[in-house]
Parts: structure tokens; C-alpha cells; sequence
């Protein structure tokens, strides 16, 4: 993990457990050069990060405040989460299942998407996560076996990006995603606890590495009441 993501994941941690209160004024560039033993510029990345994800606004000759996450910060489709992440800084019980893990070659869209050939072997990976006891998310996601080789149940229903991030050493950068409405299909109403509901909120990302490659496509279902999207704009 990078220097910057490393001060982003203290500070966001210290947030979500009130230690560091909403409204409160945050410690100085300098102060907080001074706690974590890293550069100016570290410290300015990790604090840009933290004001786009809707933890902190910077105000101009003025130090940056604490916003208050709980009213603008949903845990689902916003953001990059580990189910462990999610576990601890939510206080949500969630539980993945692996329903199928095995390799594909030659699928037009997710060639396009992850810039390879027919040849390419991907890992095709579809799972449900269960969220204090509902079924509400269904995954199917491939992975380039060139930057992914090795995938297994056991990384699967644990935590595939802790494994690549711990394990293989690969940074996570971000995700690009489309958000759409649509009705489910006979294999989500199968899967998913939808409550009656006859549509699902689909999601579809391609996520790369901090040196731009794209690694995974995929999309996720969710049961459309369990889910919120935020987007924080700036004037």
C-alpha cells in the first residue's frame, strides 16, 4: 500500500470511530507530517483523498473539518470496500459465497474492457453476499489471469482484494462504473432475497491498478432498497 492510502486509511479509520469527531477541526499539514513521519506532498494526497470520499472539507488558509460520514456515507456501490472493511467500519455482518470460479477465454465485452486479446485466459468469478442475513448482492466479476494467476474459494469468499493487495503486492487504484435500473434475471431471483421486488440496481465497473492497467470487470446486482449512491459535488 502506497504512503498516501496508508495516512488516507488511518485518518478515514479514526473518523468512522469517532475518535476524530464530525465538526472538529483537523490537525495542521504540519502536525500531521509530524504523526505520521511522511512528506507534505503525502500528506496533501491522502487529505484529497479523504475530502472526495466525503470525509473532510478543506477550507481555504483555514484547517480542513471533519464531515459527519454517517449522514452522506452508505457502505454500498460508493466506494472500494473489503467485506472485512465493511464488517468493521459499518458494523454490518456480511458473508460471501462463492457460486462459481473457473477460467473463460474470448468474451468480446470483457476483452474491450480489460484490454486483451481472445487468447487471454480470465478467471470468471460469481458470488452472493449476504448482509445481516439477507441475500443482497450478486457478483460476477473476471480478472486477468495475466496480472491475477491464482484465485481460489477460499480468496474468493475471504477477500479477493485483500489477497492482491497483501499477497501479490498490487496497488488498487480505482473503478470506473455505470449505474442502471433494470428488471432481474431468473438466476438473481434464485440467488437474491428481493423481497417481491421484480427489478435490481445493477452496477457495472472496470477497476484498475495505480499504473492505469485494468484488472476487473464485472457487475454487481443489489436488491433495489438496500442500496444508495453518493456523489459529492463541488461548486
Amino acid at each position: 500500500m502506497s504512503k498516501y492510502k496508508k495516512v488516507y486509511a488511518d485518518i478515514k479509520e479514526k473518523i468512522e470511530q469517532n475518535i476524530w469527531q464530525a465538526n472538529q477541526e483537523m490537525p495542521t499539514e504540519n502536525e500531521l507530517m509530524e504523526i505520521y513521519s511522511y512528506s507534505k506532498d503525502t500528506i496533501r494526497k491522502a487529505l484529497s483523498l479523504l475530502e472526495m470520499d466525503g470525509y473532510i472539507q478543506k477550507r481555504q488558509g483555514r484547517n480542513s473539518i471533519i464531515l459527519d460520514h454517517n449522514l452522506v456515507r452508505k457502505p454500498f456501490v460508493s466506494e472500494l470496500k473489503t467485506v472485512s472493511e465493511l464488517n468493521r467500519s459499518a458494523h454490518h455482518q456480511v458473508q460471501t459465497e462463492l457460486t462459481n470460479l473457473y477460467i473463460v477465454q474470448g468474451q468480446p465485452e470483457v476483452m474491450k474492457e480489460l484490454e486483451v486479446d481472445e487468447k487471454t485466459d480470465l478467471y470468471r468469478v460469481s458470488r452472493v453476499r449476504t448482509i445481516d442475513g439477507e441475500r443482497l448482492e450478486y457478483e460476477i466479476s473476471y480478472f486477468d489471469r495475466r496480472i491475477v494467476p491464482y484465485l481460489s474459494k477460499e480468496i474468493a469468499e475471504k477477500s479477493i482484494y485483500q489477497y492482491l493487495e497483501n499477497d501479490l503486492g498490487l496497488e488498487i487504484s480505482h473503478s470506473r462504473r455505470e449505474i442502471s435500473f433494470r428488471f432481474a434475471t431468473e438466476e438473481e431471483k434464485s440467488l437474491l432475497d428481493l423481497a417481491g421486488y421484480d427489478m435490481v440496481v445493477s452496477v457495472t465497473s472496470t477497476t484498475y491498478l495505480a499504473d492505469g492497467r485494468p484488472f476487473q470487470y464485472g457487475t454487481i446486482t443489489y436488491r433495489p432498497d438496500k442500496v444508495t449512491f453518493v456523489s459529492m459535488a463541488k461548486r
